[in-house]
């Protein structure tokens, strides 16, 4: 930010403005470390208040700081529940939220990465979502599917995976198709897609030499500029935590926990849990473990977090951590949220004051997903050029 001094001298200064006009009593720099812990409604608010106050709240500057500190105090979380219809649940009170609507139902949550949502609706479109700035925009659309993957009677997935390449200050989004051409689905053939935002187009990528799990929808979970997934590589028939590097655009393998009796055998998932990569294992004795990447990428941090026993009935994922980080938030297969206490070692249904546990999910549909979300005021699509807002995305329009 600008230097501290009267706002008369530097009339252009928003900082210094602000400070003059609405805390004239406090620094700048106390200024702005107040209302960077605030949430993105709050903010909002903020920005009718004033020009000056407009400005500084949507520099990127401050923006990056806003969304440094969500990441690194574990506050301004929003857990989105996909079910008969989509709610919203703050986690810092665990209450409802009424944040608008997504307009563009039906849709599939495919993860998320510094507050922004990638939806794929029904029509085949795909949109980036902010819920906190209640903005959304429609992608490129992506290039059709190779013919050879209507050739196979075997079942086919095409995934999405949202990120972001500090390198090259893009937002990205991988697109992958598989098909099994045998009958074990160990042979396969496979295309890769990538978006980028600032291009606003799709480029094929180089083959992906991973076979991915077909018993989930989620497969590219972001952690530090590269997404995560289980995944078997060739022949072997043990599951690998595979990365790809959205930089690079490389895939590499993060090695696995170990039991201080061996390697740990199987891998159910791969999660981000209070921004430290988390593996879903089974544990000895028919139990289900939890395991936590304390520093990334190095093999001899992984400690186990806890342990379920008897494990749950299908597939365990950790959300987040408690305020008191005292319990750690999970998703029951679908079926229901609960509490697991750390110093206790028990689990209680968690519930949202008005809603069931299934979140009012359909008979015929009892399952519903799950995506925490940091609130942030990240909306790649507009940056800042002499004071002046210009479009960084070429032939886009943006819904507000």
């Amino acid at each position: 930010m600008g230097s501290r001094e009267c706002s008369r001298k530097h009339p252009n200064s928003s900082s210094n403005q602000i400070q003059s006009a609405a805390m004239p009593f406090l620094p700048e720099e106390i200024v702005r470390e107040i209302i960077g812990h605030l949430p993105p409604k709050a903010l909002l608010r903020f920005r009718s208040v004033s020009r000056s106050w407009r400005s500084f709240i949507d520099s990127k500057q401050f923006i990056q700081l806003h969304l440094h500190n969500s990441l690194r105090s574990n506050r301004n979380l929003t857990l989105l529940v996909d079910s008969s219809r989509f709610y919203y649940v703050d986690l810092d009170s665990f209450n409802q939220l009424q944040v608008g609507d997504a307009r563009i139902e039906p849709f599939s949550v495919k993860g998320s990465c510094n507050g922004l949502v990638l939806l794929t609706p029904t029509s085949g479109d795909i949109f980036l979502w902010n819920p906190a700035i209640r903005k959304r925009i429609k992608l490129a659309a992506q290039p059709p599917i190779p013919y050879r993957f209507f050739r196979f009677d075997s079942v086919q997935l095409a995934m999405f995976a949202l990120g972001y390449d500090s390198k090259h200050d893009d937002y990205k989004v991988v697109s992958v198709n598989q098909a099994a051409i045998d009958k074990d689905g160990n042979t396969f053939t496979t295309e890769t897609t990538i978006y980028s935002l600032k291009s606003n187009s799709w480029k094929k990528a180089k083959d992906f030499p991973y076979l991915l799990p077909r018993h989930t929808s989620r497969w590219g979970i972001y952690l530090n500029g590269a997404l995560h997934t289980v995944a078997k590589h060739g022949g072997n028939p043990e599951m690998v935590i595979m990365a790809f590097d959205l930089g690079k655009e490389e895939h590499r393998e993060i090695p696995l926990p170990e039991h201080s009796s061996g390697a740990i055998r199987g891998l159910e998932s791969v999660e981000v849990l209070g921004g430290r990569l988390a593996a879903v294992v089974p544990g000895r004795k028919c139990s289900t473990e939890i395991w936590l990447m304390k520093e990334y990428g190095v093999k001899q941090s992984w400690m186990k977090l806890l342990q379920l026993d008897p494990p749950p009935r299908g597939d365990l994922r950790p959300l987040a951590y408690s305020k008191s980080c005292r319990e750690v938030l999970l998703n029951d297969d679908g079926m229901c949220l609960s509490w697991f206490d750390l110093k206790k070692k028990t689990a209680a249904i968690a519930r949202v004051s008005g809603f069931s546990a299934s979140f009012e999910a359909k008979a015929d549909e009892p399952f519903f997903d799950t995506e925490v979300v940091v609130g942030s005021l990240v909306w790649p699509c507009v940056e800042e050029h002499n004071g002046v807002k210009e479009m960084k995305i070429k032939k886009r329009k943006v819904v507000c």
